[in-house]
C-alpha cells in the first residue's frame, strides 16, 4: 500500500513538472519576434500576393525597415542576382537570402488588402423659422436627411524571419484597419482614393508591428 502511495505521489510530481515545462515552452513562443535578429543583415526575398497589393506592401515594408535602421537591409539587386544564379533553386527563399550575403531571410505574404465603400443616409434636426411661423413655435423643428459615405480599409501581412545560422524562424502578422466617413451635410462628399488609403494602412501596419516586436 505504501508503495502504491509513493507511485501516485511520483506520478503527480512528474505531471506537475511536465505542465511547468509546457508553460515555460508556451511563454517562449510569445517572446518578441525580432529581438534575436537586431543588427543583422536581412534580405527581403519575396512578397506573395496579387500584383497591386504586392507592390504596395513591398514599398511600405522596405521603407519601414530603412526608417527604423534595426537591420542592415540587403539591396534588392543583390537578392535578384542570387535568385537567377544557374545553381540556385528559385523556390529556396532561404538559400537565395544566404547567397545574397544575408544573415536573416525574410518573406511576406499578403493576407488582406481591401477597401470597401458603403453609402447611406443620416439625419439632423433643425429649427425652421418659416415652419414655426406657419405652425407655431413648438412645431418649428424639422428633420433633414443627408447622404453619408464611408470606406473601411484593412491590410494584413504575414512576416516570416529565419536566422540562417541557426535555422530558427519567427513569424507574425502586421495588421491595420480603419474606417473613414464623409457626409454631405455641409459640403460635397470626399473620401480618399482607395489605393492611397491602403498605402497609408500598410505603413501603419508595419509601424505597429515593428514597435510591438522590437
Amino acid at each position: 500500500m505504501r508503495h502504491f502511495r509513493l507511485s501516485v505521489v511520483l506520478a503527480i510530481s512528474l505531471l506537475a513538472l511536465s505542465l511547468a515545462s509546457g508553460c515555460s515552452s508556451a511563454k517562449k513562443k510569445h517572446e518578441p519576434i525580432l529581438s534575436i535578429f537586431k543588427g543583422k543583415k536581412i534580405a527581403l526575398v519575396e512578397v506573395e500576393g496579387e500584383a497591386t497589393p504586392r507592390s504596395v506592401v513591398e514599398v511600405a515594408l522596405v521603407n519601414e525597415l530603412i526608417k527604423r535602421g534595426t537591420f542592415e537591409l540587403i539591396n534588392k539587386r543583390e537578392v535578384e542576382a542570387a535568385r537567377v544564379r544557374f545553381d540556385q533553386d528559385p523556390t529556396d527563399w532561404r538559400g537565395i537570402a544566404k547567397r545574397a550575403g544575408a544573415e536573416v531571410a525574410m518573406r511576406a505574404s499578403v493576407l488582406k488588402f481591401s477597401a470597401d465603400e458603403n453609402q447611406g443616409y443620416s439625419s439632423v434636426k433643425e429649427f425652421d423659422d418659416q415652419l414655426a411661423a406657419e405652425r407655431g413655435k413648438d412645431e418649428g423643428e424639422t428633420e433633414r436627411l443627408y447622404k453619408v459615405r464611408s470606406m473601411k480599409g484593412e491590410v494584413s501581412v504575414n512576416l516570416e524571419f529565419t536566422d540562417l545560422a541557426t535555422g530558427e524562424s519567427r513569424d507574425g502578422d502586421a495588421h491595420a484597419e480603419e474606417t473613414v466617413q464623409a457626409d454631405a451635410k455641409s459640403e460635397a462628399i470626399h473620401l480618399p482614393p482607395k489605393l492611397r488609403f491602403l498605402e497609408q494602412l500598410a505603413q501603419k501596419a508595419f509601424e505597429r508591428f515593428f514597435e510591438e516586436n522590437e
